[in-house]
């Protein structure tokens, strides 16, 4: 067989080995995938934990998704959950839209106390400063590692 016959083999056995165990790469590295749905308006991506070296730290967890607006008159915010004072969570949005489509969300953010990966939230309004208020929203809470 030719190296390239041989790579190829080698992959198919690999990743039969992967299915039958029933591990995905996601699952396999420690990520976890979110959904969110609310009112005509979704986000969904995935959180991925970053490694930072002490000259250059960067937050340990990174959100990346996309915020969709499948109904007119609607606007959504993705919102991630930080440590605020007296230990009380304070919610910071990330990523908005008020128009039909989709856009991109990303961002990094610090574990909260505890060590967990923050929470999200997709809200719903009629403008972002009404859907920012948090009133009719659905919260993803992150599975405990």
């Amino acid at each position: 067989m030719t190296s390239l016959g041989i790579r190829m083999l080698g992959a198919v056995a690999v990743t039969g080995v992967a299915l039958v165990a029933g591990a995905s790469p996601a699952a396999a590295a420690g990520d976890s995938d979110f959904a969110l749905e609310r009112a005509g308006v979704s986000a969904y991506g995935s959180y991925d934990m970053m490694m930072s070296i002490p000259e250059r730290p960067v937050p340990p967890v990174a959100v990346n998704g996309t915020l969709a607006v499948n109904a007119p008159g609607r606007c959504g915010v993705v919102q991630i959950a930080t440590n605020g004072p007296a230990d009380e969570l304070v919610w910071r949005t990330f990523a908005s839209l008020c128009a039909p489509g989709k856009t991109t969300a990303q961002t990094r953010a610090n574990l909260m106390f505890g060590g967990s990966k923050p929470q999200l939230r997709l809200c719903v309004g009629t403008t972002v400063a009404r859907a920012e208020r948090g009133r009719a929203c659905d919260t993803y809470v992150p599975p405990v590692d």
